[in-house]
């Protein structure tokens, strides 16, 4: 039904057989809080399987793919768990951001960390603004050769085993989101600290921690793009991340679904395979149709960013929007049907779907909730795009 070019494909087949070994040990490490040794055991397997540096050029160390194969490879790790896949989507939007790296020497530098294992952490939520960035109060301000960066960011995924933070503060607060810059800053950097990983309910395996600057010092040759440009080049990657949270909705939903249906062909009730009633007929169909359906809808706009000029238009992010908005909604009804298909067992972690529901709900709120993609879809409408 859908044609892929060989590279897609094997990008494909690598991820399904590092989600099969993830599968074995997915359930310990979705017990722990935070990055146990566990969690990086599963970590490795994506970074031994080249799925953290897939959009890195190959000329720097990466797997120079698409993002059609980008979307295969989240989906197929979201088969097992949605935090790691989230975790592939979110190393292909740091890369997307370094790439605009004025200084050519951190430029370099910050991919070439990447493609040699080093996470990122993309520091912009803050304590009570959520998605409204206009609300920043992390600030960056001028200090004889550089800057003094302080502020509070909530929320922060991969804080505790980032090597990089990608920072976002306000240089001219009278700007609004234009007065937002970015920043690039190590790891251990003085004046740089990280809470505890927070507790959460699905994306287990996407830790999120506050991260707490005082008076941290960097160069001006860390500083990403111009001045005040941070909110486009966040644009960009925010693009991508909604393009990968409906591709990892599609892959729990597709997940789920075939616990179910393998548990509905092994289970008996009342004499028969449970798949025999009719009545579970008709919930695996509605499941499947609806899976197809968002699998199509990704699958064409990831297809479309690949060859548009410009990831940052208005169009691109409408599309990413109904992505993000149409594949998380389905994979919430289709989750809450396959724990359905389970019974009273569907309640039990080993069978592995209660934990992908919880992550299909996490789907629906994170890179905006789906208000918010509501919202970004009728602007454009409204703008005729």
């Amino acid at each position: 039904m859908h044609v892929f070019t060989p590279e897609q494909i094997s990008v494909r087949d690598k991820a399904a057989e590092a989600a099969r070994e993830l599968s074995k040990i997915i359930i310990d490490i979705d017990r722990q809080t935070g990055h146990s040794k566990p969690w990086w055991d599963g970590l490795h397997l994506l970074e031994n399987s080249g799925l953290l540096r897939l959009h890195i050029p190959k000329e720097k160390g990466g797997g120079g793919s698409d993002t059609m194969s980008l979307v295969l490879a989240q989906e197929e790790i979201a088969k097992v768990d949605g935090g790691y896949a989230n975790i592939v989507s979110h190393e292909a939007c740091a890369y997307a951001i370094f790439t605009h790296c004025q200084d050519e020497a951190l430029r370099k530098r910050a991919i070439k960390n990447m493609a040699e294992g080093s996470l990122t952490c993309i520091a912009i939520t803050e304590p009570g603004t959520g998605a409204d960035l206009a609300q920043m109060k992390t600030t960056a301000v001028a200090d004889g050769d550089g800057w003094l960066i302080s502020g509070h960011k909530r929320a922060t995924s991969l804080a505790g085993a980032a090597g990089m933070y990608l920072v976002f503060a306000l240089t001219d607060p009278s700007m609004g989101t234009r007065g937002i810059s970015a920043f690039v800053i190590d790891a251990g950097t003085p004046g740089l600290s990280v809470g505890e990983a927070d507790e959460l309910m699905g994306y287990r395996q996407l830790p999120p921690a506050d991260v707490f600057f005082d008076n941290v010092r960097v160069s001006r040759s860390q500083l990403l793009g111009e001045i005040g440009g941070a909110f486009k080049l966040f644009a960009q990657a925010l693009n991508l991340g909604r393009l990968g949270g409906g591709t990892q909705a599609l892959g729990i939903a597709q997940g789920a679904f075939e616990h179910a249906l393998a548990y509905a062909k092994k289970r008996h009730t009342f004499g028969k395979p449970l798949i025999e009633h009719q009545a579970i007929q008709f919930s695996l169909a509605e499941m499947a149709t609806q899976i197809e359906a968002s699998r199509a809808l990704v699958y064409q706009v990831a297809r479309w960013m690949d060859t548009t000029e410009d990831t940052t238009s208005r169009e691109a992010a409408k599309l990413c929007a109904m992505v993000k908005m149409q594949a998380s909604d389905m994979a919430m009804k289709v989750t809450i049907d396959a724990v359905q298909v389970f019974g009273a067992y569907g309640n039990y972690r080993e069978n592995h779907v209660e934990r992908l529901m919880r992550d299909a709900k996490v789907t629906q709120l994170v890179d905006g909730p789906n208000e918010l993609m509501k919202m970004r879809i009728g602007h454009a409408l409204i703008r005729g795009v």
